[in-house]
């Protein structure tokens, strides 16, 4: 069974109780059907309708054979629904028990592939489908229109059976919705996007699209939901920049996660106190100990902040958005499973946004035909997911896959098993720097010579210059601040004076610096399309679901040093926000 399918009997499954209307003259047999179908228990809910219809005459008769059609659907036998279908004559049908006699030819027409068929059959207005029905028949359309070439309307039928789904079946709808956007050329998507009316929910999935491909927007994202909190905030300078008076910095300052929590906030104060605006009272709450981020956010509350920037972890992230008392905007350093609220928005560098834009990088060039090395690390691994499902939305094949360790040293084997399916167009490094070291003093051996290659910042795990020679000509995703693109303060000169901008540091001190920079045009980001803060992270902008869409610059290795990639680098910067 495809995805979709299984998705469409999901949707069914949901509603199939809801989608049986019991007329008024109801007998014992029919209340007993409904009360089975209502359990779930769908073989025997349509064994009880079908006797029901042996019984009855009329409109009756034609119902029960419907509704016995629809519960055998349900119970994953279409055989016997197809024949209980055939029994229900449709002329005598009204109202939502015509839209199910359609619904139900429909889903038999898509199974045999008959989609202009199928989709003849899904022509109602959206408003006129009784809510118990609309999921199932959002997820009908959005197949047929797939089905015959019309992946942009598709991805608006699944946009608008979202909310419908429960939340492991919503993370299929996003990546399903991504695709079918990912599969459309630059001019469809975005007239497609232009022609949305205002409120549909695809608009902010095809904006998200857009903001990745750097398309601008048609238009801003609608704002009616917007947090009250951002609209209180004082008026905006002419450029956009419009922080709040009193702002509160969750982060952790002790325990554990104490050293990356400092970096955060040394960055932050760098960037703060190189402003010469009018900047708000700026706080910070620790949230580790008793309490956590829940009395961390309490005391900021009770402070009188008016937005708050953190938490940093996943999970303290998941928290605070899950608070209901939760009515300040929001800047989350961190991504967790919970969406921001309006008004508020997720940031984080992590290992999938790297993955995901090699495979950009890679399809922008017409490398297409990839070969990707990998260890066994969280954040390869992570990294390597993002990249798979980016390539392959975007028409990129992964030819071959192979892990390597530090126990065998000698790749050369695997390389080549890895090509059977023929040489690649580019090499996909998800690997710290010692494998990559490995790996490329053996390409000649492996007949690999001059096949381009990208990597993640994992490979910069394990640095030595005076080895990392080996790495010249490998590519990968970087700040723009750490190659000297973003002006002061210079991270070398920071991090022979500041402890916490040295080494690992140095990406977390960049991190914080962008969090003052996002917090104070959120505002901005939020209202124009167009709006990005030039960071030392990346070009940042604001997609329609809070989330902060990053384009990194990128690095070459070349003398064993990371530098600019000639054409990749982000243009210095031009004094602009």
């Amino acid at each position: 069974m495809s995805r979709f399918a299984t998705l469409l009997l999901a949707l069914a499954l949901m509603s199939g109780c809801a989608s049986v209307s019991v007329a008024p003259e109801t007998s014992g047999v029919q209340v007993s059907a409904q009360r089975l179908a209502e359990e779930g228990k769908h073989l025997e809910a349509a064994r009880a309708w079908a006797d029901s219809a042996v019984g009855s005459r009329g409109a009756a008769r034609d119902r029960a054979w419907l509704y016995a059609a629809d519960q055998y659907w349900l119970a994953g036998d279409k055989g016997a629904s197809r024949q209980a279908l055939s029994q229900a004559g449709k002329r005598r049908l009204e109202g939502r028990d015509l839209l199910l006699h359609d619904l139900m030819n429909a889903h038999f027409l898509a199974d045999a592939a008959q989609w202009p068929e199928a989709l003849a059959l899904l022509g109602q207005s959206r408003e006129s489908v009784p809510a118990a029905l609309r999921a199932r028949w959002h997820g009908l359309r959005a197949q047929a229109l797939e089905g015959t070439g019309r992946g942009f309307d598709a991805a608006g039928e699944l946009a608008w059976l979202h909310e419908s789904l429960d939340r492991g079946a919503r993370a299929e709808n996003v990546r399903r919705i991504d695709k079918l956007l990912a599969a459309q050329s630059d001019a469809l998507l975005a007239s497609g996007a232009a022609a949305l009316p205002p409120g549909h929910p695809l608009y902010r999935y095809a904006g998200r699209a857009l903001t990745q491909r750097g398309l601008p927007l048609p238009r801003p994202y609608d704002r009616e939901a917007s947090s009250p909190g951002l609209d209180a905030l004082p008026a905006a300078d002419r450029d956009g920049y419009r922080p709040p008076e009193r702002l509160a910095a969750l982060l952790p300052l002790s325990g554990p996660l104490a050293a990356a929590g400092h970096s955060v906030r040394d960055g932050l104060l760098a960037a703060y106190y190189g402003e010469v605006r009018r900047r708000p009272q700026l706080k910070f709450y620790d949230t580790h100990g008793s309490g956590g981020v829940r009395a961390a956010f309490a005391q900021a509350r009770e402070d009188g902040a008016q937005m708050l920037v953190g938490p940093l972890t996943r999970d303290e992230v998941n928290e605070l958005f899950g608070l209901a008392e939760l009515d300040l905007p929001v800047l989350a350093l961190n991504r967790g499973t919970i969406p921001p609220p309006p008004g508020s928005a997720a940031y984080a560098l992590s290992p999938e946004d790297e993955g995901a834009a090699a495979a950009d990088r890679l399809v922008d060039r017409g490398l297409r035909r990839v070969l990707v090395v990998t260890q066994a690390d969280d954040n390869a691994q992570r990294a390597l997911a993002a990249f798979r499902e980016r390539l392959t939305a975007r028409g990129g094949q992964i030819i071959g896959e192979t892990s390597v360790s530090e126990g065998n040293p000698d790749y050369v084997p695997a390389l080549r098993q890895a090509m059977q399916g023929g040489r690649p167009e580019a090499i996909f490094l998800s690997l710290k720097a010692a494998q990559a070291r490995l790996l490329s003093s053996q390409m000649d051996t492996a007949a690999l010579t001059g096949v381009p290659r990208v990597a993640t910042s994992l490979i910069l795990s394990g640095a030595n210059l005076r080895m990392d020679t080996e790495l010249d000509g490998i590519e990968y995703p970087e700040l723009p601040w750490l190659l000297g693109l973003r002006g002061s303060p210079d991270p070398d000169t920071l991090g022979r004076t500041l402890p916490s901008a040295q080494g690992g540091g140095s990406r977390l001190f960049a991190f914080g610096m962008d969090a003052w920079q996002l917090a104070a045009y959120l505002d901005h980001l939020a209202s124009d399309p167009g709006a990005q803060v030039r960071g030392a992270t990346g070009e940042l902008q604001l997609d329609g679901f809070g989330g902060v869409q990053r384009k990194p610059a990128w690095a070459v290795f070349s003398g064993g040093r990371s530098r600019p990639a000639l054409d990749g680098a982000l243009l210095p910067d031009a004094g602009a926000p």
